[in-house]
């Protein structure tokens, strides 16, 4: 008897509000692949920093490899001692994907993506 009620009850719920049901899903479906591949597309900012991205550039762009004292990486840090700050081309450096450059009095301070360890080994 309970059964033959709820039976009644679910049939009379679906005639009632399954095709809500069923645009809500398809919204669901809609909704989700739109985030995806808005996400997947968001990434544009800074030029990309490339593993084929010769060791030559960064260095022309740090003032040669007389300029560069010591190079240390940390996470998405690039930290350059240079004897002279002045050979540094920062719009080259932007090129090369650099998202932000810190300026001290003997140092740079480069935010390079998670990239840092790749070329602090070009720069050696």
């Amino acid at each position: 008897m309970i059964y033959s009620e709820l039976k009644d009850d679910f049939n009379s719920f679906l005639k009632n509000y399954g095709i809500w049901i069923a645009v809500a899903v398809v919204a669901i479906i809609v909704a989700t692949i739109i985030i995806i591949f808005v996400i997947k597309n968001r990434k544009k900012g800074p030029a990309k920093i490339e593993d084929h991205t010769a060791s030559s550039d960064w260095l022309t762009a740090l003032g040669e490899k007389d300029n560069i004292l010591e190079v240390t990486a940390n996470g998405s840090r690039l930290t350059i001692k240079l004897k002279d700050q002045n050979l540094v081309d920062k719009e080259k450096l932007k090129t090369l994907g650099v998202t932000n450059i810190v300026t001290m009095s003997d140092k740079l301070i480069l935010v390079v993506e998670d990239k840092a360890e790749l070329i602090k080994e070009k720069l050696k």
